[in-house]
C-alpha cells in the first residue's frame, strides 16, 4: 500500500487504531496535590503548625516544606512566590534550583544527573505532547512562570504515577481558582552583553513580531502542485509525465524545473542589524464569587508576551584519531556568529465551581507559542579546506521554527461523605503540539586569499550549493484518568485504599521536504554576487546557466507514529499510631508504540513493518515507609520498579539535526525499553521559622539503559545514534537546607534576622557496560552513564528587610562534567564541562501594589564547552543578561 503526503493524518489515525487491541479504563498519571492553605493543613502532620515565619521567601518555603513533609515519596516543591523571588522567567530556569536538578539548553531537566530521557513532564497531572521532535519531554522553557501556581518534582516512584520514571518527574501545576480578586500588569525589559555588537538578520515576514510566519517561508503552492503532478522535481520525472522520453520532453522538463526554482523565497541575503533591548509584558485577572454558603465560582485568565534577541558566539570542531591518542581536526569553525530572535506568547484561562468544599470542577485552556528565528554565519574549515591555509568556508544558515502547544483540560475532585468519605479525582486532557519549521536555508561561500593578500568570496560551485528544508510535525494526544480513595480509620490505623486507571494515546505525523539548487553553470564573477542576485529570476530562467532544482528528501524523512497506554493500579496508604506510614501498591501498564518511516517518493513503508512495533506490558510495584519518630523529624525509605521507554524519534531510522548540539542524529529501530530498580532513603528535619535540613541517599539499577553513541559518519561530520547498553547503575547522596542567619549564635545581632541561606548538594556516581557495536568501535565500554554529573550544587543567599520593602537573592548553580556522547575508535568520550552560574535579583516594594525587580544572569560570564581529550568540540557563550520589570496590582 502507498500513501501520499495528503494521507499522512488518516494514516496516523489508522496506525493508532491498529494499536488498540484492548478495552480501556483510566487514572491521572500524577496524583495532583492542592497547594491551597486548606490542602496544606489537611496533608501536613500536626507539628507543621509550629512553623512561624516572616519574610516573603521563608513564608513560601514553609508552605512548600509542609507539602513536601506530607508526601509519601521523596519530593521537592517550588511555588510561584519562590520562583518570582529568584527571578526566573520560565519553568526550566526555576527548576535548576531544586536539589539534584540541572538544566540543559534552558529547556530540559536532568534529575539526579540522568538525562532528559529519564525525566517526565506532566501538566496538572496529565501527559501532554512535546512540540520538540527530538525529545520525549516537553521543553520547559515554553512555560512562563506567570501561569504557574507551583512545581512538584517527584524523585521516588509511587504507583499513582506513570511507570515511565527514571531520575524523576516534574508536574507543572498551573493557575487555579483565585482565593481573592487579582488584577496584575507586568512590564519588563532586558539586555544581553553579547548584544553590544551588531547582530545578523535577513528579510523575514510581516508577522514575525507575533511569532508567526506570514507565508514568506512556507513551501510554495507551485512546488506542492508539481510534486502531486510529477512525483518529483527531477527533470527526468517531469519529462516522463509529458510524453515519450526524448530531447523535446527533456527540454520542456528543464524549462518547467527552472520556473519552479523561481517559486522559492530567494530574498535570503544576510545583513547586519543593531540589536535592541528585550521586551515582555503580561496581564492577569481573576476573581472568586461566593454565590451562597455552599456554592463558589471563580475564574482566572493570564496572557503574556515576550520578545528577545541574543547574539551568538560559538565554536565547533570534529576530530579523527591518528597515531596513538592524537586528534586530527576534520572540521574546525572557531568563528561562529549570528543572532537568535525569540518570540513567546502564552495564555491560560481557568474557570471552576466549588460546592461545599466537597465537589470541585475546573476547566483549563492553555496556549503556548515559542518561536525561534536564528541567523548564523560559520567561518572556518570543513574536510575540504582544513589543509588549505588560503581557503576557508563561510557557511550561512537560517533556521526558523514555531513550537506550539494547545491543551484543553477538565478536572474534578469529589468527596462523598455519605459513601464512607469516598474520594474521586478525575481529569481529561486533549492536547496538540506542533513544530513548524518552514524554509530552513543553508548555503556556503568559499573565501580565497591570493598571494597578494586580496580576498574574494564566492558561492560554492556545486549541484548542492543551496539547501532548503521544510518540516512540519504534529502531535495529538488524549489522556483520561480517574483516582479513587477510600479512607478507613481504626483505633490506631488510618488507612486509605487507592485505585485508579489511566488511558493515553498519541498520534504523530511528520513530514520533511528537502531541495537543492545547482550553481555549476554560473561564472566565477556571478558567484561572487549576493545570494539574491545570483538566484534572480533572470539568472534562474536563463537556459545557459543550466540551473536546476532537485528534490533530495531522504528516505524515511516522512514518518507516522502512534502510542497507546492503558494503566491501572491498586495501592494502600496506612498510618499507624501517628508514627509509621506505609505506602504500598502495584501498577500494571500495557504500552504499545509504532513508528513507521515512509518513502517520500511513493509513500510506502520502509522496511518490514513487523520490525517497528514496541510492545511492553508489565507490573511495576512500589513500597515506601516513613518513620515519624520525632515531632520535627522523619525518616523515609522506598523501593520501586519502573521503566524508561525509547522515544518515537529514537526508534525511527531517520536522520535529523539535534537543535541543541547541532550534531547529526539517526534513530535505531532495535532499541529496547530500560527496566529500573530504585531505592531511596531520606532523613528530614523541619524547624520553626521555615528552617529545614534533609539528607538522603539513592540507588538505581538499570537493565538495558539507552545510551548516545558516535557511529561512523560521512564527509568528516559527526553522527550519533542510540544503543542499549548491557547494564547500568547509579548511586549517590543529596542534602538540602534552609537556615535563617539570625540566632546562629547567642549574641548574634538582630539585623541578621533579615538574611537566610539555602542550598543543596548532590554527589553521585554511575557505571555502565555496553557491548561492542558492529558499525563503530566504542572506546570505553565501561564508564559513567551519558548525561550523568557526579555533583550538582545550588546555593542561595537571601535578604528580606524587616519592613518587607526590600528583598534580594544571590544564587549559584554548578554541575559536574558529564558525557555528551561516547567516543569510538580510540577517541575518548566527549564531556560537557561544568558551568558556574551566578544570578542575582533585587525587588523593591514601595507600596503593596507596586513591585520593581532588577535581575542579572550569568554574572561570571561563563560559557558552555564540550571537550574531547582536551580539545574543544563545541563552545557557546551565553553572555550576561540584565533585566528590569515593573508589576502593578490593581
Amino acid at each position: 500500500m502507498t500513501y501520499s503526503k495528503l494521507t499522512l493524518r488518516p494514516l496516523a489515525k489508522s496506525v493508532l487504531l491498529a494499536l488498540a487491541s484492548a478495552s480501556y479504563l483510566s487514572q491521572p498519571a500524577w496524583a495532583e496535590t492542592d497547594t491551597t492553605a486548606e490542602a496544606v493543613e489537611s496533608n501536613a502532620s500536626p507539628s507543621v503548625e509550629r512553623i512561624q515565619v516572616t519574610g516573603r521567601l521563608l513564608s513560601s518555603a514553609a508552605i512548600t516544606a509542609a507539602e513536601r513533609r506530607g508526601q509519601a515519596q521523596v519530593s521537592e516543591f517550588l511555588d510561584a512566590e519562590m520562583i518570582g523571588r529568584i527571578g526566573d522567567s520560565d519553568v526550566g530556569a526555576a527548576l535548576k534550583r531544586v536539589t539534584g536538578l540541572t538544566l540543559v539548553d534552558n529547556k530540559f531537566i536532568y534529575v539526579r544527573g540522568l538525562g532528559e530521557r529519564y525525566s517526565s513532564t506532566l501538566l496538572n497531572g496529565a501527559m501532554v505532547p512535546s512540540p520538540d521532535p527530538t525529545r520525549n519531554v516537553v521543553p520547559l522553557d515554553m512555560f512562563p512562570t506567570g501561569i504557574i501556581d507551583s512545581l512538584a518534582v517527584l524523585k521516588s516512584y509511587s504507583v499513582d504515577q506513570p511507570a515511565s520514571f527514571g531520575g524523576g518527574g516534574v508536574n507543572i501545576r498551573t493557575l487555579s481558582l483565585p482565593r481573592e480578586r487579582i488584577f496584575e500588569v507586568n512590564l519588563g525589559t532586558g539586555f544581553n552583553t553579547l548584544n553590544s555588537d551588531n547582530g545578523l538578520t535577513y528579510s523575514g515576514g510581516s508577522d514575525d513580531w507575533r511569532g508567526r510566519d506570514d507565508g514568506t517561508r512556507a513551501l510554495p503552492n507551485q512546488i506542492n502542485q508539481a510534486l502531486d503532478a510529477y512525483g518529483s522535481l527531477e527533470t527526468i520525472s517531469i519529462a516522463r509525465t509529458l510524453g515519450p522520453l526524448n530531447a523535446q520532453t527533456l527540454s520542456q522538463a528543464r524549462e518547467i524545473n527552472r520556473e519552479l526554482g523561481t517559486a522559492f523565497n530567494r530574498n535570503m541575503d544576510v545583513t547586519d542589524k543593531s540589536i535592541g533591548p528585550d521586551f515582555d509584558a503580561s496581564v492577569t485577572y481573576g476573581d472568586r464569587i461566593q454565590l451562597s454558603d455552599r456554592w463558589t465560582v471563580g475564574a482566572v485568565a493570564s496572557i503574556a508576551y515576550d520578545s528577545s534577541s541574543r547574539n551568538i558566539d560559538e565554536q565547533e570542531r570534529y576530530f579523527s584519531i591518528t597515531q596513538g591518542s592524537n586528534l586530527t581536526p576534520l572540521v574546525r569553525y572557531d568563528d561562529i556568529s549570528g543572532t537568535e530572535y525569540s518570540t513567546q506568547l502564552s495564555g491560560i484561562l481557568s474557570a471552576g465551581i466549588n460546592y461545599d468544599n466537597t465537589h470541585r470542577l475546573e476547566g483549563t485552556h492553555i496556549y503556548l507559542l515559542d518561536t525561534a528565528d536564528e541567523v548564523k554565519l560559520k567561518v572556518g574549515d570543513s574536510i575540504e579546506t582544513i589543509n588549505e591555509p588560503n581557503r576557508e568556508n563561510m557557511d550561512y544558515s537560517v533556521r526558523y521554527e514555531e513550537r506550539t502547544m494547545v491543551a484543553n483540560q477538565i478536572r474534578g475532585k469529589h468527596a462523598f461523605e455519605w459513601l464512607w468519605d469516598l474520594g474521586v479525582d478525575w481529569q481529561w486532557t486533549d492536547a496538540r503540539a506542533r513544530r513548524y519549521a518552514p524554509g530552513e536555508v543553508e548555503y556556503r561561500y568559499v573565501r580565497n586569499t591570493n598571494a597578494d593578500g586580496v580576498t574574494t568570496a564566492a558561492l560554492r560551485r556545486s549541484d548542492n550549493a543551496v539547501q532548503y528544508v521544510f518540516a512540519d510535525m504534529r502531535d495529538s494526544t488524549e489522556n483520561g484518568s480517574v483516582d479513587v480513595r477510600l479512607p478507613i480509620d481504626t483505633n490506631r490505623w488510618q488507612l486509605e485504599f487507592q485505585s485508579g486507571y489511566t488511558y493515553f494515546q498519541r498520534a504523530r505525523e511528520s513530514e520533511v521536504d528537502r531541495f537543492k539548487f545547482d550553481s555549476r553553470g554560473f561564472s566565477n564573477l556571478e558567484l561572487q554576487q549576493s545570494f539574491s542576485q545570483i538566484f534572480s529570476d533572470q539568472n534562474i530562467l536563463d537556459p545557459s546557466k543550466n540551473f536546476a532544482i532537485s528534490d533530495i528528501t531522504a528516505q524515511a524523512d516522512d514518518y507516522v507514529a502512534a502510542q497507546q497506554l492503558d494503566a491501572a493500579y491498586l495501592g494502600l496508604d496506612a498510618l499507624y499510631n501517628d508514627t509509621w506510614r506505609f505506602t504500598l501498591g502495584a501498577r500494571y501498564e500495557d504500552f504499545r508504540q509504532v513508528a513507521l518511516p515512509l518513502n517520500p517518493a511513493n509513500g510506502q513503508i520502509e522496511g518490514n513493518p513487523a520490525d517497528y512495533p514496541l510492545l511492553d506490558d508489565d507490573w511495576y510495584p512500589s513500597a515506601a515507609v516513613t518513620w515519624l519518630f520525632h515531632p520535627d523529624m522523619q525518616l523515609r525509605a522506598g523501593i520501586s520498579q519502573t521503566v524508561v521507554r525509547p522515544d518515537l524519534r529514537e526508534v525511527t531510522p531517520v536522520l535529523y539535526v539535534d537543535p541543541i548540539t547541532d550534531f547529526s542524529v539517526i534513530g535505531f529501530a532495535g532499541l529496547e525499553s530500560s527496566k529500573l530498580n530504585n531505592a531511596d532513603l531520606r532523613w528530614e528535619w523541619y524547624l520553626p521559622s521555615g528552617n529545614s535540613l534533609s539528607v538522603g541517599a539513592f540507588y538505581k539499577d538499570i537493565d538495558s539503559p539507552i545510551e548516545t553513541v558516535e557511529i561512523l559518519g560521512s564527509d568528516g561530520n559527526l553522527l550519533v545514534s542510540f544503543r542499549n547498553a548491557e547494564q547500568g547503575r547509579m548511586y549517590g547522596v543529596e542534602t538540602e537546607f534552609v537556615r535563617r542567619l539570625g540566632g546562629l549564635w547567642q549574641q548574634a545581632p538582630n539585623w541578621l534576622e533579615q538574611f537566610f541561606v539555602a542550598g543543596n548538594l548532590t554527589l553521585s556516581d554511575s557505571e555502565i557496560r555496553i557491548q561492542p557495536l558492529g558499525e563503530s568501535n566504542i572506546t570505553n565500554r565501561e564508564r559513567r552513564m551519558s548525561g550523568h554529573s557526579q555533583y550538582v550544587v545550588n546555593a542561595q543567599l537571601g535578604f528580606d528587610s524587616f519592613n518587607e520593602r526590600h528583598s534580594a537573592t544571590l544564587s549559584y548553580n554548578v554541575f559536574g562534567s558529564r558525557i555528551n556522547f561516547a567516543g569510538v575508535d580510540g577517541k575518548d568520550d566527549a564531556y560537557e564541562q561544568p558551568f558556574h552560574s551566578v544570578d542575582a535579583t533585587y525587588s523593591y516594594y514601595p507600596t503593596e501594589r507596586l513591585t520593581l525587580k532588577l535581575s542579572a544572569k550569568n554574572i561570571l560570564g561563563e560559557r558552555t564547552e564540550i571537550l574531547q581529550q582536551g580539545e574543544i568540540l563545541q563552545a557557546r557563550d551565553p553572555g550576561t543578561s540584565l533585566g528590569a520589570s515593573l508589576t502593578y496590582r490593581f
